[in-house]
């Protein structure tokens, strides 16, 4: 290739180059009708919280906490006292969906712009004296819309600007998301890392440890855990951690709050390490049930809570009955 022809071939490529970035930088196209409501980015938020105008109250907050290797959504909640057991005010994490939730907001859309409206035809969409609120806070301005009823046949309300009166349908159902945090946008995870992402696991019990080795394989979810000392799987406590692993949780505390029955007794503990470096831990308590009104069905005669927290959680978690048993087998686990 002469030097004319290597010329042409590095400005065509160049340009090919500044296409591609200009594709990836320009914003998807919109549906017809779809218009910006709030225009900023994900770092310019702050907050967003929803009042429903009866004492219920959703609030969101991105940042990163002192155990997060990066930054993520917090819910706080009110408190339920319709909930059974009742539920105070609490911060908990947010999930995956809670960090999708945000990104809707940055920005802002809204399907339909309606602009501002006469007063009757406010109180038919249910903005004449609405009691819920939606606050977005970001590049310190908060922008407050009032929140009324949704259009036939779609999920998301009508909402009124209360700064210019413009009146829109905002997307992507944020407004349900938003109000339903509380139960589907809660963190129910032990951990924020996946099997494969530790190469060492310590287990801890009645004053006794166990180190074994957790190799890396195709399928980490079948991989071994292996007793170094003796280069050979251990069996048993591969199945057990299976088990430790695998936890459903049933309740997530808040940050700073505690099982009403006092601090669970930490019965077992597993810490994963990753090339020397601590990774994350988990910790299993037994707690006794707190006396219940005389209205409420007792537990049974020697029954046990299950608790655990770990480097993700923001206090304790509940764990379901069955999980006392898993807790129970720790010590053999440990010493066998």
């Amino acid at each position: 290739m002469n030097v004319r022809g290597a010329a042409v071939q590095s400005g065509l490529a160049a340009l090919g180059l500044v296409v591609a970035y200009t594709t990836w930088q320009r914003e998807p196209e919109r549906a017809p009708g779809e218009v910006v409501v709030v225009d900023v980015n994900k770092s310019d938020v702050k907050s967003i919280r929803l009042d429903d105008g009866n004492g219920k109250t959703v609030e969101l907050e991105r940042r990163q906490d002192g155990r997060d290797e990066e930054p993520r959504v917090w819910l706080k909640l009110s408190a339920d006292a319709k909930a059974k057991p009742p539920k105070p005010a609490r911060e908990v994490p947010g999930n995956e969906g809670a960090d999708r939730l945000w990104d809707k907001f940055a920005p802002l859309h809204a399907t339909r712009a309606l602009g501002t409206l006469p007063a009757d035809k406010l109180k038919e969409l249910g903005l004449d004296a609405p009691k819920k609120k939606l606050q977005v806070t970001a590049r310190g301005v908060t922008h407050t819309f009032d929140v009324g009823a949704s259009p036939y046949g779609v999920s998301d309300p009508y909402v009124k600007d209360e700064q210019d009166g413009r009146v829109y349908v905002l997307g992507g159902g944020v407004i349900n998301d938003v109000d339903s945090a509380g139960t589907r946008l809660v963190d129910r995870n032990l951990h924020g890392f996946k099997p494969g992402d530790f190469d060492s696991v310590t287990i801890s019990a009645g004053g006794k440890s166990k180190t074994l080795q957790a190799p890396q394989a195709e399928n980490q979810f079948a991989a071994k855990l292996v007793n170094p000392k003796t280069g050979k799987p251990d069996d048993m406590a591969k199945n057990w951690h299976d088990k430790v692993w695998r936890m459903m949780v049933t309740d997530v505390l808040g940050k700073g709050e505690a099982p009403a029955g006092g601090t669970p007794e930490i019965a077992c503990k597993v810490e994963y390490t990753w090339k020397g470096k601590p990774k994350g831990f988990v910790e299993l308590g037994r707690l006794t049930p707190p006396p219940v009104a005389s209205n409420v069905s007792a537990p049974p005669a020697g029954a046990v809570e299950a608790w655990a927290r770990s480097e993700r959680t923001a206090s304790w978690d509940k764990l379901p009955a069955n999980a006392d048993d898993v807790i129970k087998e720790c010590s053999k686990v440990v010493g066998e």
